[in-house]
């Protein structure tokens, strides 16, 4: 009796395939849906936003490339960045933040009119903050804990609690969510049968699994996922998720008073640069 063909595993967080996956035309309306749902975001703005890949701009040439999955600019100052976080490593989160704080000072035009808005949505495989919620959200605060202002926010979705949850067919974040998390294209066409959208998607991940050029990419980052520090998931007591959160908090406060010089450097007023920063002024006037 002839044995079964083995169904050929997909890792669908892989750096590689989500890149390509979230980048290209054919997932351009689950993108555009799941963002909707999300954010509130307005879907003909979302469908008209510019999609592009992650590098930033570099300041120095000693300076390291500085890459997110995707950037999706809406208009002039509007940003989404999203981060597929695959494994726990160190300093992950503090490191998406720096980026996102890199575009916003990359965004800041020489005359103010309308201060740049990020939104940083972190896709979290593993659940490090200890939590049954699907989706939080961090804002900018000031000094005093006090939610300043609304120029960035970190979205983290927590991956396994959204698919543990019972399932939901109408629910954007989920369907896009079980998607990522599924390993063979057979489990894919199974459960999105009849849905031209996501089997539209379906077809880019096969073609992507077929290309020469793809898997060879796809395959050295599989491969350096054995160097990534801390892969394993742990518990954390209280104090180590406190601690892991004031982290984050303290790599945005760098980030803030980073933009403030930024700013100074181009003449701009306390008054603007506090709305913008989140930073009071008496501290903007003592860098």
């Amino acid at each position: 009796m002839e044995e079964k063909t083995k169904q050929k595993e997909i890792n669908m967080l892989n750096d590689a395939m989500f890149k390509s996956l979230c980048r290209s035309i054919e997932v351009r309306e689950i993108i555009v849906s799941f963002l909707h749902q999300l954010t509130n975001i307005d879907e003909e703005l979302l469908k008209n936003a510019d999609y592009q890949g992650g590098e930033l701009v570099k300041k120095n040439l000693k300076e390291k490339k500085k890459e997110s999955d995707l950037i999706i600019k809406i208009g002039n100052h509007n940003q989404l960045i999203l981060e597929m976080n695959q494994y726990r490593s160190k300093n992950l989160f503090e490191k998406n933040t720096s980026y996102a704080f890199s575009v916003i000072s990359e965004s800041i035009p020489i005359s103010v009119k309308r201060y740049p808005h990020i939104i940083l949505i972190n896709f979290d495989n593993f659940n490090r903050f200890q939590t049954k919620e699907e989706v939080i959200t961090f804002k900018l605060r000031d000094e005093e804990g006090n939610i300043e202002t609304d120029i960035y926010q970190s979205i983290h979705l927590i991956l396994e609690n959204i698919v543990n949850k019972k399932y939901n067919i109408d629910n954007e974040i989920e369907k896009f969510i079980r998607l990522l998390k599924m390993r063979t294209i057979e489990e894919m066409k199974r459960e999105f049968k009849g849905d031209e959208r996501y089997m539209a998607a379906i077809r880019k991940v096969e073609d992507l699994s077929k290309d020469p050029n793809f898997i060879g990419y796809y395959d050295r980052e599989e491969a350096h996922k054995w160097d990534l520090e801390d892969m394993r998931e742990t518990g954390y007591d209280e104090g180590e998720k406190n601690g892991i959160e004031k982290g984050m908090i303290q790599g945005e406060k760098k980030k803030q008073i980073e933009i403030a010089r930024i700013m100074l450097k181009k003449n701009m007023d306390y008054k603007t640069i506090s709305e913008c920063t989140g930073l009071s002024m008496e501290k903007i006037k003592n860098l």
